[in-house]
């Protein structure tokens, strides 16, 4: 008797994994997100740089923006799940800037694939408040 309980407790060690594994939910998959690549023509100063800058942060669903001085382009993250970004809308930021349009590339990337913490990248924050001065204080703080 007791060499049977034995017997049949080891028996069910040996299944718990695939009893627990056939009542694990899958994992739903992630959302994608937006990365644009954008090359802004002209634009080798830090002024013009801030001036396309300022307009891009105003892109309502921006997550985290790298921009590169010497090649100069801009790499915008998107929130997964936004609203996708066009091209045009990007060309048109920069020609309301005052610089030549340029090429815009996007492409779509996990969640996990995006990058907001490596060297180079911006977090961009988004205030939300009536106030000027708090929303300066808002993103500034």
């Amino acid at each position: 008797m007791r060499k049977t309980l034995r017997a049949d407790f080891f028996l069910f060690l040996l299944a718990l994994p695939w009893v627990a594994r056939a009542q694990i939910k899958p994992v739903p998959a992630a959302r994608d997100g937006q990365r644009v690549t954008a090359q802004l023509n002209g634009v080798f100063s830090p002024r013009g740089f801030f001036n396309i800058l300022v307009r891009l942060y105003s892109l309502p669903d921006l997550k985290s923006a790298q921009f590169n001085l010497r090649r100069s382009f801009v790499v915008l993250d998107f929130l997964p799940g936004a609203a996708p970004v066009t091209g045009d809308q990007i060309q048109r930021i920069e020609r309301e800037s005052g610089y030549r349009s340029g090429q815009v590339q996007i492409q779509r990337l996990p969640e996990d694939k995006m990058t907001e913490d490596g060297p180079g990248w911006m977090k961009i924050k988004h205030p939300d408040a009536k106030n000027g001065l708090s929303r300066w204080v808002e993103q500034n703080f």
